[in-house]
């Protein structure tokens, strides 16, 4: 065999077991998701899991350390995901389609959200919020001059999500998002006043 094709066999090795891997975590984290709604967290053993996953204790093992780790990562990549979706919106404030994304895309979530509300892990998730949105806006030019209006940013849009998910999302993502243009374009209007005052 040449180099070159044991190269490229290589990385083709290497490529479908990345997604053999994803695709165990998946199972995995829909697994622990789905038995949330049946069980409460501290009774789902590692066996209800990797049972329900369809996977080996071994692959479960290789992906995660405990079901808090499951839990983590799952939030993790949804709050990056939704954050990565919204980079588009410079001056997001402003922009009612940065808010009308924002609404569209916690909705898509809006089964596994309940079930993480339901089953009391609030804190964990805007801990998860906080730690993305930390590290993704502290390391780019952007409006928040500190990370304590990171933090009242965060947990004021949590809890109004929060909110609209435990009231059935009645309201449409535009309705929702012409809201939050509204409260933030005019907070940010007498933020900005204040700070010139204070200088």
């Amino acid at each position: 065999m040449s180099k070159k094709s044991e190269l490229q066999r290589k990385k083709f090795l290497r490529l479908s077991n990345e997604e053999s891997n994803r695709f165990t975590k998946e199972c995995i984290e829909t697994a622990l998701l789905v038995l949330l709604e049946e069980k409460d967290f501290r009774a789902i053993s590692i066996t209800d899991i990797v049972n329900r996953a369809g996977v080996s204790r071994s692959a479960y093992y290789r992906n995660y350390s405990s079901k808090e780790d499951i839990l983590n990562n799952y939030l993790n990549t949804v709050v990056q995901t939704i954050t990565d979706s919204l980079d588009m919106h410079k001056d997001y404030y402003k922009d009612l389609n940065f808010w009308i994304s924002v609404f569209e895309r916690v909705r898509t979530y809006s089964d596994q959200f309940a079930t993480l509300l339901k089953a009391g892990f609030d804190s964990v998730i805007l801990l998860s919020v906080n730690k993305t949105m930390l590290d993704s806006l502290l390391k780019e030019d952007n409006i928040f001059s500190d990370r304590y209006e990171v933090f009242f940013w965060n947990g004021a849009l949590y809890n109004l999500l929060r909110e609209w998910g435990n009231s059935g999302m009645k309201e449409s993502d535009r309705g929702m998002a012409i809201i939050c243009r509204n409260i933030s374009s005019n907070f940010l209007c007498h933020h900005r006043s204040d700070q010139v005052f204070d200088a």
